[in-house]
């Protein structure tokens, strides 16, 4: 079965016709995008920033969580970030459809089919959404982009290569450095 609709008009309850194939989507500004499978390198950066930033998020009484997860705010309906931080007083809540609000941190890690998606329109669509901090993290050249929100866009506030420390404005200094973040990605096979 083929669903097609004009452009922008995809909602949420849309996602429940079409086919249960296995593959994800997001809708934003009522754009369906597909999702593809994750890559071994984004699989495995995915697992090595839970490990490390599970203790971080839970000493500041945060929440952790990852895709699939159901993420909603204007122009989301909905995304699915790799990985998302609620901290305390935040304006995100997590409910039965998932996240309702922005995530204090969205975290995304590049593929080569998603680059120009989370670089581009996440991007925009976070920062006018109110999320604090974005992180984009990008496996094949081992750096990450820590992005604060100042008023409607974010800027740039620290770029970490392979072996760089990390210090968050909302996290703090973090514990480890990038090269914990990247750790195993060549181990394909291993």
């Amino acid at each position: 079965m083929v669903m097609t609709k004009p452009a922008g008009t995809w909602t949420y309850d849309d996602l429940f016709a079409l086919p249960d194939d296995g593959r994800r989507y997001e809708i934003i500004e009522g754009e369906l995008y597909e999702m593809p499978a994750p890559s071994w390198n984004h699989a495995t950066t995915i697992m090595n920033l839970i490990a490390l930033l599970l203790p971080v998020v839970a000493r500041l009484g945060g929440l952790l969580r990852t895709a699939p997860l159901d993420v909603f705010f204007p122009g989301a309906d909905p995304v699915e970030p790799d990985i998302l931080v609620i901290l305390p007083g935040s304006k995100a809540v997590g409910g039965h459809r998932g996240v309702e609000g922005p995530p204090d941190l969205v975290i995304e890690v590049l593929s080569l089919s998603n680059r120009g998606h989370d670089l581009l329109t996440k991007r925009s669509l976070y920062a006018r959404a109110g999320v604090r901090e974005y992180w984009i993290v990008d496996p094949d050249a081992r750096t990450i982009e820590l992005l604060a929100l100042d008023r409607d866009a974010f800027h740039t506030v620290e770029r970490a290569a392979s072996a760089g420390q990390i210090a968050s404005s909302l996290l703090g200094a973090l514990p480890f450095g990038s090269e914990a973040i990247f750790a195993g990605i060549d181990e394909i096979g291993a």
